[in-house]
């Protein structure tokens, strides 16, 4: 295989509502949808309608959702073999809350299967059979063990923080811990509070420059609207957003992140224009409703030629 990850994977329940609601306030649900999601599968997911042969590794439960879940991937192209399923097991979940103009709020219940993966039940050969791994660190010690693996087997190797430090510590992946994974990184991708959390510094700037003493790879940043910044080594990369109209923002970092690996790994595009490929993606998937509304080749490539 081209990519194979191992990470979050969940199913969203997404709850479209009038307003957002305010302390002690409450909303009109619209409409309710199930979605299959996780940060983990729908980067993956990205990847592969790309054209990547992906795949991926996880637990989820024998439960409605988790049937879902490995439904979806496989409808997807995305090799599900690697999935790991617990009996009896409830798979994570989370109600994404979203409002007309896109904000959001997440609702996340991990259920008992995602994070009791056993590291015994990843299989090495399935991991370092690829050319890129990818991972969002979770669960923590199957996560790493994997990372090491493919590192020591050559793969370029892609770490995403999508959260921040607090919540990695409540998922039981220290601090030291995601610094020490960070020698089996090739391109490290944190979002902005878990960068400043990891570097105590406050600007993005400043952190790259603390992370340096420990990380000599590509450091990558999503900004929202301000678009990304890419450091590696001393040269600094950055890359406007592209204006749409927003329907959700839902999925946009995991569609560039996917997009980006695919661009760098697998078509052999430079820096600024990887990122840019990548920047295009996660600007389609903001036009749709849901994580899953990244684009595939043939859309991505009409995107870009607008």
């Amino acid at each position: 295989m081209d990519i194979v990850g191992l990470g979050t994977v969940a199913m969203d329940v997404l709850l479209e509502v009038d307003a957002l609601p305010v302390e002690d306030g409450f909303a009109v649900i619209k409409r309710r949808s199930y979605l299959p999601g996780g940060s983990g599968t729908n980067v993956i997911v990205q990847a592969a309608r790309l054209g990547a042969a992906s795949g991926f590794v996880a637990q989820v439960g024998d439960d409605q959702l988790g049937s879902e879940i490995r439904a979806s991937l496989a409808a997807e192209g995305v090799d599900s073999s690697g999935l790991v399923v617990k009996k009896g097991g409830t798979s994570l979940h989370t109600q994404i809350v979203v409002d007309g103009e896109g904000k959001k709020f997440i609702l996340l219940d991990l259920g008992d299967a995602f994070l009791g993966l056993d590291q015994a039940a990843v299989r090495v050969s399935y991991v370092t059979g690829a050319k890129v791994f990818y991972t969002d660190l979770l669960p923590g010690g199957p996560a790493i063990a994997a990372l090491k693996a493919a590192k020591s087997a050559g793969l370029a190797t892609v770490f995403n923080m999508q959260v921040g430090l607090a919540q990695m510590e409540g998922f039981g992946v220290s601090r030291q811990a995601l610094l020490d994974a960070l020698a089996y990184v090739d391109i490290f991708a944190p979002c902005r509070d878990g960068l400043k959390a990891l570097t105590g510094q406050e600007g993005v700037d400043g952190a790259a420059r603390a992370l340096r003493a420990r990380f000599g790879g590509l450091l990558l940043v999503t900004l929202g609207g301000e678009g990304s910044v890419a450091f590696d080594g001393s040269s600094e990369t950055r890359v406007p957003i592209r204006e749409v109209e927003v329907k959700d923002t839902t999925g946009a970092g995991d569609s560039y992140i996917g997009a980006f690996m695919v661009a760098r790994f697998l078509r052999g595009m430079g820096l600024r224009e990887s990122m840019a490929f990548a920047t295009a993606a996660a600007a389609y998937t903001c036009t749709g409703l849901g994580a899953r509304s990244s684009p595939t080749s043939a859309e991505l490539d009409a995107f870009i030629a607008r």
